[in-house]
């Protein structure tokens, strides 16, 4: 009597046993669906749309029409996404059936080198070069000038791991200055860029007015804040009653002053 309990309890066992396979094989077989993606943007900055990343996975071979389930690599498709330039994160998963996801955040461009002897490139909001996207120039404020600062022997390869080159560089004021800008509602729609010169520092460049901001140097965030803060003194206190067109520079290098001169 125990051994034929034993049998019918092996029987049933493999049986089950045979049934998950069966149903496992099945569940590979299936047909994907195209993935549902969740695209999230940083301030408003496209740099990626979902029809540009799947045309991404498309032209690599990671996805086509009727692959199968066995055959969509999740972990590769991931491990892709997360490599691309415009990407800050991603997580690509299946669902029990047909289904898939991928949710990706794009980066936040907050400012754009610009220099005669070297490409182009974008600082990011966490302090990171990244490339120009070649699928979107989003308008970001431009920082012009750093020729002076760097040579056909120092571009963005050389820049991207090396912090002490970042600094020398002043990729680092660059950053203090873009990141305020773009956390200021006002001064992200009034500076529309930076100039770098030897005697003057930074300069900023305001879309209304025909002054220049004589800003200096920007060596921490305290400094940067201050001069803001004196920047917006001299706009709410003077210009109500000079007008946007009274003034030819605006100096804010000096500490707890401002220094303006007015045109001829």
């Amino acid at each position: 009597m125990k051994l034929l309990k034993i049998i019918i309890l092996s029987i049933i066992f493999a049986g089950t046993v045979f049934l998950l396979v069966a149903a496992d094989r099945k569940l590979n077989q299936q047909v994907m669906e195209q993935p549902i993606i969740d695209l999230k943007v940083q301030d408003g900055i496209s740099l990626l749309t979902e029809a540009e990343l799947l045309r991404e996975l498309y032209t690599l071979g990671l996805f086509r029409d009727g692959i199968k389930k066995i055959d969509l690599q999740t972990t590769a498709i991931e491990k892709y996404i997360e490599g691309m330039n415009e990407v800050l994160s991603a997580d690509v998963y299946m669902e029990l059936g047909t289904g898939w996801h991928i949710d990706l955040t794009t980066r936040r461009p907050v400012a754009r080198v610009m220099a005669n002897e070297i490409d182009d490139f974008y600082i990011d909001n966490n302090y990171e070069l990244m490339r120009l996207s070649p699928y979107s120039k989003p308008k970001i404020l431009a920082f012009t000038g750093l020729e002076q600062l760097m040579s056909d022997e120092v571009g963005y390869d050389e820049l991207i791991n090396n912090d002490s080159l970042k600094t020398k560089l002043k990729m680092d004021q660059i950053y203090r200055i873009s990141a305020y800008v773009c956390n200021d509602a006002f001064y992200n729609a009034q500076i529309v860029q930076v100039h770098y010169t030897q005697s003057d520092q930074f300069v900023l460049i305001p879309r209304v007015g025909n002054h220049r901001i004589i800003f200096g140097a920007a060596e921490s965030e305290e400094m940067v804040k201050d001069k803001f803060e004196k920047l917006t003194t001299f706009y709410d206190e003077v210009i109500p009653y000079e007008g946007w067109s009274r003034y030819e520079s605006i100096n804010l290098k000096f500490k707890d002053q401002i220094v303006a001169k007015k045109n001829k």
